[in-house]
């Protein structure tokens, strides 16, 4: 099948909203389209997701997953897979979309590099966050590149951002920062509340762009904002009474940079759904899964932050 690498963005974009440094803009559409997938976190709540090491020993960079509903299961990248029930926390590489109940192998790299042991009980889960946004920046880079993500570039990253947040762990987890920064980060992820329409989301800090995500749905949109925002906020919290700059043309300016990037389609995995539209240049990166010409999820990053003065008075 031959898809399209033009992303022919069309979407209305909400004036900015913000709460202490994170400023978001929310896109909008009035197309109406069903939404016929479960998504990962739903299926964990509902017990209709198996997640398991490949075999016996583990291998660090997949996973089993096994979808037991009669929905296509949506894994976005970016989740982070957590607890006992695996050897150590995985970050997921590649939105992927399963097939009603079938099992793939799925493509993950290691996010808690101190720990490989056998699995001592039945607790796994979710993180609440999706994995920071320089990390994700720097794996999409990576899967370009050279079709993988650079597992010391990941633990580099996680290193300096606890060292960043004074956040000390054992095992070298980024779970232990949003733990300490909880109540911090829930108090912003509280101030935001897509309207029916909205299907994405930019976010910026300060008056720098970070990241565009869109999905199929406005009810999938509204599953995976509060971490998205969570994932931005571990990467830069302040508290401010500055108001941010960053305005609705940003937003239309990023669109631009993303559409005129060099792309490509990577295969997809064995046995997934859907095609990834990679891009890339010396501004933005990201990535696109379609599937049946839809766009399932779309996440794009700006990768320089523009050399401007972080915040701007409210009386200036």
């Amino acid at each position: 099948m031959i898809i399209d690498k033009k992303f022919n963005f069309n979407y209305d974009i909400s004036e900015p909203r913000q709460k202490n440094n994170i400023v978001l803009f929310y896109l909008s559409t009035r197309e109406k389209i069903k939404n016929d997938y479960i998504t990962f976190p739903e299926a964990f709540s509902k017990n209709l997701v198996r997640v398991e090491e490949v075999n016996d020993k583990g291998v660090v960079r997949y996973l089993k997953v096994t979808n037991i509903s009669d929905q296509k299961l949506l894994i976005l990248d970016s989740e982070q897979i957590i607890g006992n029930g695996i050897r150590q926390n995985r970050v997921v590489n590649s939105t992927t979309l399963i097939p009603e109940f079938s099992n793939v192998i799925l493509r993950v790299s290691c996010c808690e590099k101190n720990r490989w042991s056998p699995a001592v009980t039945n607790e796994l889960n979710l993180s609440d966050s999706l994995y920071f946004s320089k990390g994700r920046i720097n794996n999409f880079t990576d899967i370009y590149n050279q079709r993988n993500t650079n597992q010391f570039t990941i633990w580099d990253d996680i290193s300096d951002k606890l060292k960043e947040f004074d956040s000390k762990s054992f095992t070298g987890s980024i779970e232990d920062i949003y733990k300490k920064r909880k109540n911090n980060v829930e108090e912003i992820v509280s101030a935001f509340n897509p309207g029916p329409n909205d299907i994405g989301v930019a976010i910026a800090t300060g008056n720098c762009l970070v990241s565009l995500d869109i999905f199929l749905s406005n009810e999938v949109f509204k599953i995976y904002l509060p971490k998205l925002i969570r994932s931005v906020a571990l990467d830069s919290f302040k508290k401010t009474g500055y108001t941010s700059f960053v305005k609705t043309k940003d937003v239309h300016k990023l669109l631009r940079l993303i559409e005129e990037s060099e792309k490509k389609i990577d295969k997809p995995n064995i046995g997934t759904l859907g095609q990834q539209i990679r891009f890339n240049s010396g501004l933005v990166v990201g990535s696109c899964l379609k599937y049946e010409d839809k766009m399932i999820h779309f996440s794009g990053f700006l990768k320089d932050k523009v050399n401007i003065p972080q915040y701007k008075s409210n009386v200036a």
